[in-house]
């Protein structure tokens, strides 16, 4: 069986052996720069969370994120939600200047629209979400990936 995993901009497939076993850290492959490096050789701050069945059984994405990546910090502000990753960034506390920047199924999301962006997802439909949170993994997207980046991949793109 072939498992297709999509992180930045490279495309690496990887096999899991046997059928019906869940991939271990072992077997993932993320991007780094303009190519893949095996996770247990990455030097760089990411994340990764592959949402299970009892997990996809939540209202909102958000939810389903609070309390599964370290250094995400998911923050209610009134009927919506913002994400920050590692705390704030800029000299000023407001506005979106610590927004990360969010990569659904190789698309960037514009600055602003991360919550409506957020919203339109269904957690069923997540099958991986990876956080790049340091400068060296965030390299490919340049500035806008300076507040770390989301990277969203959807189970109808792989």
């Amino acid at each position: 069986m072939w498992r297709v995993m999509l992180c930045g901009l490279a495309v690496a497939a990887v096999a899991c052996a046997g059928t019906g076993r869940r991939p271990t850290p072992e077997d993932d492959v993320v991007s780094v720069g303009y190519g893949t490096q095996a996770r247990r050789q990455i030097t760089g701050a990411v994340s990764s969370y592959i949402p299970t069945e009892a997990d996809a059984h939540v209202a909102r994405l958000e939810t389903m994120l609070q309390g599964h990546i370290p250094g995400l910090e998911v923050i209610p502000e009134g009927g919506d939600f913002t994400l920050r990753i590692r705390g704030f960034k800029a000299l000023r506390q407001g506005g979106g200047d610590d927004e990360p920047l969010l990569v659904i199924d190789d698309m960037p999301v514009p600055a602003g629209s991360l919550g409506s962006a957020l919203a339109s997802i269904a957690p069923h439909d997540v099958a991986r979400i990876d956080v790049l949170k340091d400068a060296g993994a965030t390299a490919v997207y340049g500035v806008r990936g300076a507040n770390g980046v989301i990277i969203i991949t959807t189970k109808r793109f792989r």
